[in-house]
């Protein structure tokens, strides 16, 4: 095809700072439709990135604009229904992470697009990070990579309410997901072959730590590092190869360090990597985008579909399993 015709569900804050900016500035993309419930955020988003036709009903809109892909962009407690209805009417779709709030869910899923042989993507974009990912690939060009770190802090206060949906869904698969995700992807999606875990509670009622060594099927160790009690939001990772390592902090600075030289060989930051002071681009998603838009012109699902999220959540109940101190939210 073309030009790839794409309809959209939801025109919450992250829809509208991060996916449909992307969307708008591909050539070979045409925006058919725009449904969301709140009239109010509906024409807003409309408005700014010029979208002729609006719905408060999505089924309404699927029937008169057929798209050929579907981003649906729901909190993960009101994504299942919705998402297999969309799958179950033949159209590719984009979802955020997580992918609904179980791993039933997200392999209900998964069974379906594979059934109907669609293209999916989950908005995993930790993957497609340029800063990240230049890192990475610098370090791997060096030699294999053994070990991969994954870092992700909060700094959340403990309350009576649960900070995700009221308890919908634990902080581990809806927030720290980014970090089980992005520690499989960066050890290059080999299986699992153990785990070691802890997950505590600390001064909250529910868990928001968790740590865990994952030894994947090639060979490399997995360090996860998570805890919404600390003292800022933080997002790093780190590369460690034969003669060479890597740090990278997702909203501050990557370096490259070869053959125990004192003086980094690559230093950049993460607009300077992206070449791009927007976030949108500089924080990956549009390039995940781009990878989803051009998964479905060719009709090959992209490394982060469906099929693979199922993966990520499966690693995060093996957390949940193996912790020798584990008290709440299996």
């Amino acid at each position: 095809m073309e030009k790839a015709k794409i309809a959209l569900i939801g025109a919450g804050g992250m829809a509208n700072r991060m996916h449909y900016p992307s969307l708008a500035s591909f050539d070979d993309v045409t925006i058919v439709g725009l449904c969301d419930v709140d009239q109010q955020r509906l024409a807003a988003t409309a408005q700014r990135f010029s979208i002729a036709d609006t719905y408060t009903d999505y089924r309404a809109m699927l029937d008169r604009t057929r798209p050929d892909a579907v981003y649906v962009l729901m909190p993960p407690h009101h994504l299942f229904d919705l998402a297999m209805n969309v799958l179950e009417r033949g159209h590719a779709m984009f979802i955020e992470k997580p992918p609904g709030v179980s791993t039933q869910q997200a392999r209900a899923m998964a069974q379906r697009a594979t059934l109907n042989r669609l293209v999916t993507s989950v908005g995993f974009q930790r993957r497609y990070q340029p800063l990240v990912r230049k890192c990475w690939e610098l370090v791997k060009a060096k030699g294999r990579i053994h070990q991969v770190v994954s870092c992700f802090y909060k700094n959340s206060s403990p309350g009576d309410t649960h900070p995700y949906y009221g308890g919908a869904i634990d902080v581990l698969r809806c927030d720290a997901i980014h970090a089980v995700d992005a520690l499989r992807y960066y050890a290059q999606l080999a299986e699992v072959k153990s785990v070691a875990s802890e997950v505590r509670r600390l001064d909250a009622s529910y868990a928001v730590s968790f740590n865990a060594i994952v030894h994947f099927a090639n060979d490399v160790v997995g360090v996860l590092l998570t805890n919404w009690r600390s003292g800022r939001r933080c997002c790093k990772f780190e590369f460690h190869g034969y003669g060479a390592m890597a740090m990278a902090e997702i909203d501050g600075q990557g370096r490259v360090w070869v053959d125990n030289a004192q003086d980094p060989c690559f230093t950049a930051s993460a607009d300077e990597a992206a070449d791009s002071d927007e976030e949108h681009i500089s924080q990956g998603f549009w390039a995940e985008n781009r990878a989803f838009v051009d998964a479905v012109k060719l009709g090959q699902p992209p490394h982060n579909c469906l099929e693979d999220a199922v993966k990520t959540m499966e690693l995060a109940d093996l957390i949940y399993e193996k912790a020798i101190n584990c008290v709440v939210d299996r």
